[in-house]
């Protein structure tokens, strides 16, 4: 029981110290802290005319020509459970991410998934939502696509994380589809992108043999994993980007709304002058 109640006390420490020697990791967070301040100082962070003024997904005003709101639902939460689950699945994930994948890689993984999972709840369905969700699932599936393509080198005991990360993934997704409020859109939306992503951009591992004849001509094998290049992460980044932008212009121009949706949108939008 004193061993249990010794390894809780640390879970503020080892959080605080994941955020300090993850600097990209500290400022995502921050960055949702601080928009949840600006709501909180506004009308609140449960008053969906106050979220739709400071950036929230709405398909209406997407199609209008919003298209910052594929960005700007990432750093938005509705309420402080939403912001605490979140940020503790960020804090979880996100330095394995920063550390393993790079800084850069990590971002890129982050922002793309994010706005891939807007771009998806876009597709699927007009209403108002917020959050880093999809951001959230595009980093467990791209850390679970790099445990598995290194299956090999990491051994055994690896396969326990991998299973458990489905487990996660599977619970979540059912979650979504048994709760009402969900963006279920978002989550798959953010899942594939990040597999994707992870597929490209996670790190492999690297052998390289040279012959030392001064130790009898033994080879020298030396192992490493290599971090993906800043081009190829701009690349991929821009891949995805390209993708999100095109379902957003497909949805735009294929999609008529029905009265009652589009008059909640000429609410928002007398009300937010």
């Amino acid at each position: 029981m004193l061993e249990r109640d010794r390894e809780l006390s640390q879970v503020p420490k080892r959080f605080f110290a994941a955020l300090v020697e993850n600097p990209v990791t500290a400022l995502l967070v921050a960055i949702n802290f601080a928009m949840f301040g600006v709501l909180l100082v506004t009308d609140g962070p449960n008053d969906t005319t106050n979220l739709y003024r400071w950036g929230a997904k709405f398909g209406p005003a997407i199609q209008n020509g919003d298209w910052f709101r594929l960005f700007t639902p990432i750093v938005l939460h509705a309420g402080w459970m939403h912001l605490a689950a979140n940020t503790f699945a960020l804090v979880i994930f996100g330095p394995r991410l920063e550390h393993d994948f790079g800084w850069h890689a990590f971002l890129a993984t982050y922002l793309v998934s994010g706005v891939c999972g807007v771009a998806a709840s876009y597709l699927v369905s007009p209403a108002l939502s917020v959050g880093a969700s999809g951001a959230i699932f595009g980093i467990v599936g791209a850390y679970g696509i790099y445990l598995l393509r290194n299956r090999k080198e990491f051994g055994v005991s690896v396969n326990p994380v991998l299973t458990n990360l489905a487990i996660v993934l599977v619970i979540n997704i059912i979650f979504g589809l048994l709760i009402p409020g969900i963006d279920q859109g978002a989550h798959v939306g953010g899942l594939i992108a990040g597999v994707a992503i992870g597929w490209v951009l996670s790190p492999g591992r690297v052998v390289t043999i040279e012959d030392d004849f001064f130790l009898f001509g033994a080879p020298l094998v030396k192992t490493r994993f290599q971090r993906a290049s800043m081009l190829k992460v701009v690349l991929c980044a821009s891949l995805g980007l390209v993708v999100a932008t095109a379902i957003t212009w497909w949805v735009s121009n294929a999609i008529d709304y029905d009265p009652a949706t589009m008059a909640i949108y000429g609410f928002y939008e007398l009300t937010t002058r």
